[in-house]
């Protein structure tokens, strides 16, 4: 069976050859990037913090940006920065497959507990950057407005067919953000500084269920007075 494959994809390219075709151009080296450094590795967690978030997020500057995809390194560049726009298989996340990691949402809807999955793992989740626009069906929602006062770091500003992160609570000014994102195919992952806040296309998004960082130690709610009925 092998030698007939074999001589059929001869037979194929001679018939290509002799129709005046230029052949099906064979897949780059950049595209089998993925299938050669990433694996699985992921597990169940019932903690994550805001700040944990953005240490996972941080890991991903300077890397490569990959339409619809889930793997990158740590060694601060794109490895893989030949590949066309929409072409598979290269370094780094997109837009919503970096958020879905560094937020260690689930992998399918509900918004009980997270996972977190190493950097190598090739995973996107189920949610496009419309999904966290629209703020239903997912471990998130749709926030009541973009004040500075109602936003927090690691929050996100999302447009039907965006989102990035905020990586910190104040900006450069009072109309730019720093917000870490992956952003395009040139550009890479990194942190920009945005003027997402005040663009009407975007809104603010959460995750649900934060763990509140100062966790385990967060102070107890003092005491309520004993109740005394005098009769």
């Amino acid at each position: 069976m092998k030698r007939l494959l074999i001589l059929c994809c001869l037979t194929a390219g001679s018939v290509y050859g002799m129709l005046g075709l230029a052949p099906a151009p064979a897949a780059s080296a950049d595209s089998q990037w993925v299938a050669n450094h990433c694996f699985d590795d992921h597990h169940d967690i019932s903690i994550w913090k805001r700040s944990t978030a953005r240490a996972y997020a941080y890991v991903g500057v300077g890397e490569g940006y990959q339409y619809a995809g889930g793997c990158w390194n740590d060694n601060d560049r794109d490895d893989t920065p030949n590949l066309a726009t929409y072409e598979r298989g290269g370094e780094g996340p997109d837009c919503s497959g970096f958020t879905f990691k560094s937020w260690s949402l689930v992998n399918g809807y509900g918004d009980g507990g997270g996972t977190w999955y190493n950097r190598f793992e090739d995973v996107h989740g189920p949610y496009a950057s419309t999904a966290f626009w629209s703020g239903v069906n997912g471990p998130f929602f749709v926030l009541p407005n973009k004040l500075r006062s109602t936003t927090l770091y690691m929050d996100a500003f999302a447009r039907d067919g965006h989102i990035g992160m905020l990586y910190s609570n104040t900006g450069p000014d009072s109309n730019n953000d720093y917000i870490i994102e992956a952003r395009c195919n040139d550009c890479g992952t990194n942190i920009f500084v945005e003027t997402f806040r005040g663009d009407p296309d975007y809104r603010g998004v959460r995750r649900k269920g934060w763990t509140p960082d100062c966790a385990p130690n967060c102070p107890s709610p003092p005491a309520r007075p004993a109740l005394v009925i005098v009769r």
